[in-house]
């Protein structure tokens, strides 16, 4: 993926880390999926911040040059307030952005009817997906577990003029909130879902995607509205094998439409070594 983050440059990765630049500050952080050696025959800078640990939580951050004031990343018309949290993350996940581009690109090319195109974002985090619905015209519900991700999301609306865009914030259990839906007979024109290979259900347990992918793809497409014009899944390495990638193609491909899998993928700038960072399962109503 070509450069296309304002703010933003992966500079090289290896050894189980990533070098980025965000904000003009170069930024060293775990990566399980770097799995190959530094390259040492290119200069790589010094880091101005690091996090400390192997996994995504647990660590900590050690700053040399600290981020400036209320640091902002922009994608076209949408911007990112940028941070770092008690994990290794900042609050933004570069590679997405392929997947932005795909919503604003398709929801006006579907949407055919008079009425708002409803999406539904779970797994929300900090809102890229539900900025890129809002500003292509949809009516949006933005779901996420935390209450500090939905605020964070609420920000970078305002921070990208969306902030009277018609955008629903609600905290809680993504799973717990599509079936409370279905209930209600509630259903929408697109839905978005972006789970994390291991998370916690609603009453505290340790669950992992991939023991509940199927039924969480299933209650989705209950979810839909009787004309559904997409679905987008995101998924990571270590939360499918090839056995559940053939599920999930079996299952969105039963709706019809066209269905195709996008891989996510960020490349150095130094190193020229692409990032391999997930997979989009992108089905639509159209072809």
């Amino acid at each position: 993926m070509a450069k296309t983050i304002d703010g933003y440059e992966l500079l090289a990765t290896g050894g189980g880390q990533r070098l980025e630049r965000w904000c003009g500050r170069v930024i060293r952080r775990p990566e399980t999926a770097a799995t190959w050696a530094w390259t040492h025959d290119i200069p790589l800078p010094d880091w101005d911040g690091v996090y400390h640990g192997t996994r995504a939580s647990g660590g900590r951050w050690e700053w040399r040059n600290p981020l400036p004031d209320a640091p902002v990343v922009r994608h076209k018309n949408l911007s990112f307030l940028i941070k770092p949290t008690t994990s290794k993350h900042l609050g933004l996940f570069p590679e997405q952005a392929s997947n932005w581009d795909w919503i604003t690109s398709t929801l006006p090319a579907l949407h055919r009817s008079p009425s708002p195109t409803k999406v539904l974002n779970l797994f929300g985090y900090t809102g890229g997906a539900t900025l890129a619905a809002a500003a292509a015209g949809a009516s949006v519900t933005h779901v996420d577990s935390s209450k500090a991700m939905v605020s964070w999301c609420s920000h970078n609306a305002l921070l990208s003029g969306l902030g009277k865009a018609p955008i629903r914030y609600i905290v809680e259990d993504a799973m717990t909130f599509l079936q409370r839906e279905i209930r209600r007979g509630n259903r929408y024109n697109a839905i978005i879902m972006d789970p994390p290979a291991f998370g916690r259900g609603k009453g505290g347990e340790l669950w992992k995607l991939s023991d509940h992918l199927p039924f969480l793809i299933d209650i989705a497409q209950e979810a839909l509205s009787e004309n559904p014009l997409f679905l987008l899944l995101n998924t990571y390495s270590e939360s499918v094998d090839d056995r559940a990638e053939s599920m999930i193609s079996k299952r969105f491909s039963r709706l019809g439409g066209s269905f195709n899998m996008a891989e996510l993928v960020v490349t150095g700038s130094l190193d020229r070594l692409p990032l391999p960072l997930g997979k989009a399962h992108r089905w639509k109503s159209g072809p």
